[in-house]
C-alpha cells in the first residue's frame, strides 16, 4: 500500500471494515481494531480482511449507544506491542454465588490480531452499578510494563497486571486521567465543598506522590507524554487553564474565560492540539515544552472541528467540510483532504459513513 507520513489526501471511497462508534477504534500500522458493544473486530485494512471477531468470555454490559466506551488502547506490553480492550461484564450467578458485574479486559497482540488472553479485574463503579454511570463504563488509562490503569465509572481506578491477572491495587475516590511514566494523574472525589485535587499517584502501589491544586468544575485530557492539560474554578470563583507536568508542577498557568468541553489530541510527534467545546478556540502545544504554538479562531481564520491529530497533521471539518492543518504552524495544509478521519496512519484514515454513523470505511492515502 502506498504510504505518506502524514497522509493529507484520502479517497473519496474506500473499503467498509464494520461497526463502531467512531471513539472506539485504533489503527496499527495497516491493522484496525473495531470495539463494538459485544465484540471487537480486527480487521487488515488493505484487503478488508477479518483477522479475528473476539469476544468477552462473560456477556458485555452494553450502554447509551450515542457514545464510546469501548476505547482500544495500545500499549508496549514488556516489549511487544499489545492492545487492550476493556468491556463492563455480567458474571452469572453459579451455585450459591451470587451474579455480580466486573471488568474484562480483551489483551490482543497488536501484530496479527490474535487474543493473547482475558483478564477479569473484580471491580465495579462507584455508582454501585454499571447501568447507573453516565460516561464510559471503563476506560483504559495507560500502560507501563505489564501494569494497566484502568478508570471505572466516575471515580474508580484500579491497576491491573496483566501477565498474572492480579490487582495491584484500587482507589474508589480518584478519577484517573493520564498515566506520564510512572504517575498517574487524575482528580480526586470532590469534598464536602464540591471541590477535588489534581493528584499523582504512583503506578505500582497507588501512594500518592503529590497534590497540586484544589479545584471545581474541573476537566483533564491527556496531552502526550510530558503533561496533562486542565481546565476548571479556583477558589475565588474565576475559570483558568494549565498544564500539569508528572511532578505536579503547573506550567502556563492563566485565567481566561474558559468553557467546558476539553478534549486533546497528541499527534504521536511533537504536538498536542486541544478544543475547549465545539465553538471555542482550537489551539496547539509543543507537546515536550507545552509552549503555544498558534490559536484559531484568528482574523480572517476559521476554527475546524478536530477529529484528530497525527503526525504533524490536525484533521477536522469547517462547516462540515474536511481540512487538514499543519499541527506546528496551523496554517491550511490541504483544503480538500477528501475525509476527515478519526484515525490515520500512512496508509490512509478511518472515518464514519455519513449515512450511518456506526459504519467506519478506511480511506487509502493518496498524498
Amino acid at each position: 500500500m502506498p504510504a505518506f507520513d502524514p497522509p493529507t489526501r484520502f479517497a473519496p471511497t474506500g473499503a467498509a471494515l464494520g461497526e463502531a462508534r467512531p471513539g472506539d477504534v485504533l489503527l496499527h500500522g495497516t491493522t484496525a481494531f473495531l470495539a463494538g458493544d459485544a465484540q471487537t473486530t480486527v480487521v487488515e485494512v488493505g484487503s478488508g480482511h477479518r483477522l479475528s471477531v473476539l469476544t468477552p468470555e462473560q456477556s458485555p454490559i452494553t450502554r447509551n449507544p450515542a457514545a464510546a466506551g469501548h476505547r482500544p488502547v495500545l500499549i508496549d506490553l514488556s516489549g511487544k506491542p499489545a492492545v487492550v480492550v476493556p468491556y463492563a461484564v455480567e458474571i452469572p450467578a453459579s451455585g450459591t454465588v451470587a451474579a455480580r458485574q466486573a471488568v474484562e479486559l480483551l489483551v490482543i497482540d497488536a501484530t496479527d490480531g490474535r487474543l493473547t488472553k482475558t483478564v477479569t479485574v473484580d471491580a465495579k463503579p462507584a455508582e454501585g452499578d454499571f447501568s447507573l454511570v453516565a460516561r464510559d463504563h471503563v476506560r483504559v488509562i495507560g500502560g507501563r510494563g505489564s501494569v494497566v490503569v484502568l478508570g471505572i465509572g466516575k471515580q474508580v481506578t484500579v491497576a491491573v497486571d496483566v501477565s498474572t491477572g492480579s490487582t495491584l491495587w484500587r482507589d474508589n475516590d480518584f478519577d484517573a486521567s493520564a498515566l506520564l511514566g510512572d504517575t498517574v494523574v487524575g482528580l480526586t472525589a470532590p469534598d464536602s465543598g464540591y471541590r477535588r485535587s489534581i493528584t499523582g499517584l504512583a503506578v505500582l502501589d497507588g501512594a500518592k506522590r503529590w497534590s497540586a491544586l484544589s479545584v471545581a468544575n474541573a476537566e483533564l485530557a491527556a496531552g502526550g507524554p510530558s503533561f496533562l492539560v486542565a481546565v476548571g474554578q479556583q477558589t475565588d470563583g474565576k475559570r483558568f487553564y494549565t498544564l500539569i507536568k508528572k511532578d505536579g508542577t503547573l506550567v502556563n498557568r492563566t485565567k481566561g474565560e474558559y468553557g467546558a468541553g476539553l478534549r486533546c489530541s497528541y499527534d504521536e510527534a511533537a504536538v498536542t492540539v486541544c478544543a475547549i467545546g465545539n465553538s471555542q478556540p482550537l489551539f496547539a502545544l509543543d507537546s515536550t515544552t507545552g509552549d503555544d504554538l498558534w490559536q484559531l479562531p484568528a482574523t480572517g481564520r476559521r476554527a475546524p472541528r478536530m477529529t484528530v491529530a497525527w503526525h504533524g497533521a490536525v484533521y477536522g471539518t469547517v462547516n462540515d467540510a474536511a481540512v487538514v492543518l499543519d499541527a506546528r504552524t496551523g496554517t491550511d495544509k490541504e483544503v480538500s483532504p477528501g475525509v476527515a478521519p478519526v484515525a490515520v496512519t500512512v496508509h490512509g484514515g478511518l472515518a464514519a459513513d455519513p449515512s450511518d454513523g456506526t459504519a467506519l470505511v478506511f480511506h487509502p492515502a493518496l498524498g
